[in-house]
């Protein structure tokens, strides 16, 4: 058997060595690490995000329902407007109408023989000498 001795600068040569690849080890394990910490706060900050990203989907949803509800409510806004107008046209044709009847009582009333268009002559009334037994049904008799 050989045996080999190693001079003291060969041993320290190798202890140089070694403690350089020791030290490019430990340089690696640091970089591992901070890779995966980095992952890792990759990993959380994407997690955020995608949580972040649900509820603003969610807020959109919301959103968007609102804007149907709005539209909605804006068309039978609308529908109804457009009904009331329908209807004031109506009340307001039956008020004219109304009030030109309403003249033409007064102005017969008021002995004015003029007649508009659509109004009907007035009754004539007779009067004479048996119009109190017309209006009672039966003639007078003296008590």
């Amino acid at each position: 058997m050989a045996y080999q001795t190693a001079s003291p600068s060969t041993l320290a040569g190798y202890e140089l060595e070694l403690a350089a690849r020791e030290a490019e080890l430990n340089r690696r394990e640091a970089k591992v690490r901070r890779a995966e910490e980095s992952r890792a706060e990759a990993d959380e900050r994407s997690e955020a995000l995608n949580r972040r990203e649900r509820d603003l989907e969610r807020m959109v949803e919301a959103i968007e329902a609102q804007r149907v509800r709005l539209d909605e409510v804006v068309a039978e806004y609308e529908s109804r407007r457009e009904a009331l107008k329908v209807r004031t046209s109506q009340v307001e044709a039956e008020r004219d109408r109304l009030r030109d009847a309403e003249a033409r009582i007064i102005a017969a009333n008021l002995g004015n023989d003029e007649l508009t268009e659509d109004a009907p002559p007035p009754k004539k009334v007779e009067v004479g000498v048996d119009w109190w037994s017309k209006q009672l049904g039966t003639p007078l008799e003296a008590a």
